[in-house]
């Protein structure tokens, strides 16, 4: 079904006359990755089976239909090798712009950091990939419902206001208890501009509903874990700072989410400091997330899930990029990660009882990963 709209939504840009033609913008992106790990934990999703480039290997198109002078109608098709390319439409949004705001409704991102609104474009950052700790955690990108943007002039600065509500969902290939849903989903961002610096806050709420039935599922995710999210009131806050001159690029940015019950609370921080020297655009950057509701899991009888919920990690980045054609870049980058003596947050970490897989021993597999990866981005 998925194939067909998006063959429709071609054939409409391409069958269109001159005139119409005129007011269809049609872009694209791609970005091919690979990447291995020293071990089979799966920090970033790589491993040390094989060279992957199943991780971070997709392909984007997306059509702006201008409408009118104040109306347009956005759709963005991706097919990710994750999901053995399948085209996903991660939007597709009206937008009517009024005199001093405008108004959008539909599929749309939800503004949760910098780099949210085009985590998929990989061209757009300067890092191979957003930070694990930082931006992997929040599975969700996008949401159904209806935004404003207003912008606010200052005297020597910009700010831009965008309240929300809507309705979210964790798509079942991300989340090992099924697709959960994110009602009554609401917040407001906010973008302050001045001069070289750039700062940003999120405020969003939402109350967490799993779709599988867990009093009749056999799954045991689904039986123990879903149960955890029945009916749970969700807070996310997150602040960030980021200057940019043109030549140096230092970002910050942190998060605080928030679940009631017993399902995981936590915290984590990202810097980035990259500078441009010609087509090259060298980095470091350092990244920690760890869990803040520990004890609130002391009694859970599942304990290979429990270990895999309190975690801490901390990780360190080196890399590159080289600008080495218009539209094109290269970027490499070598990452450790310390899992300071949890596991990290990954059940692939956890040492279980060979009598019962779903029982921690108390000890973890490994005590750190380093990910060497690869990745060319280009849109056109």
């Amino acid at each position: 079904m998925r194939k067909t709209v998006v063959a429709a939504l071609v054939g409409m840009a391409f069958g269109a006359n001159a005139t119409s033609m005129d007011n269809i913008r049609i872009s694209g992106f791609g970005s091919v990755g690979i990447g291995k790990s020293d071990n089979a934990i799966g920090y970033a999703g790589y491993t040390d089976e094989k060279l992957d480039w199943e991780q971070e290997t997709l392909a984007g198109v997306q059509f702006d239909f201008q409408v009118n002078e104040r109306a347009k109608f956005v759709t963005q098709v991706v097919a990710n090798s994750r999901y053995d390319y399948d085209p996903k439409f991660e939007m597709a949004y009206a937008s009517y712009d009024f005199d001093s705001f405008t108004a959008r409704a539909g599929k749309l991102r939800l503004p949760l950091f910098f780099y949210s609104d085009y985590t998929d474009l990989g061209y757009a950052y300067p890092m191979i990939r957003p930070s694990q700790e930082l931006y992997e955690n929040i599975v969700l990108k996008g949401y159904t419902g209806a935004d404003l943007l207003i912008p606010i002039e200052l005297e020597d600065s910009s700010l831009l206001l965008q309240p929300l509500v809507g309705i979210g969902t964790i798509d079942e290939e991300d989340s090992i208890v099924g697709e959960v849903k994110l009602d009554q989903l609401y917040g407001l961002s906010a973008n302050w501009n001045v001069d070289d610096f750039t700062f940003r806050g999120s405020y969003l709420v939402a109350e967490t509903n799993p779709s599988c039935d867990f009093n009749t599922s056999t799954d045991p995710y689904c039986r123990h874990l879903a149960p955890l999210l029945d009916s749970q009131d969700g807070q996310f806050i997150s602040l960030g700072a980021q200057y940019d001159n043109g030549d140096l690029l230092v970002n910050v940015e942190a998060a605080d989410v928030q679940i009631e019950g017993q399902f995981y609370d936590y915290q984590s921080v990202s810097g980035l400091v990259g500078y441009r020297i010609n087509e090259f655009t060298p980095y470091l950057s350092v990244s920690w997330v760890e869990t803040t509701d520990n004890d609130e899991r002391e009694n859970m009888t599942i304990t290979a899930v429990k270990e895999s919920m309190n975690y801490e990690r901390i990780s360190y980045s080196i890399g590159n990029r080289w600008d080495f054609a218009k539209n094109m870049s290269l970027k490499a980058d070598v990452t450790y990660v310390d899992y300071r003596d949890t596991s990290g947050g990954f059940q692939t970490n956890v040492e279980t009882s060979a009598a019962n897989p779903f029982m921690a021993t108390g000890n973890y597999l490994e005590d750190s990963s380093i990910v060497y990866s690869a990745r060319l981005d280009f849109v056109f």
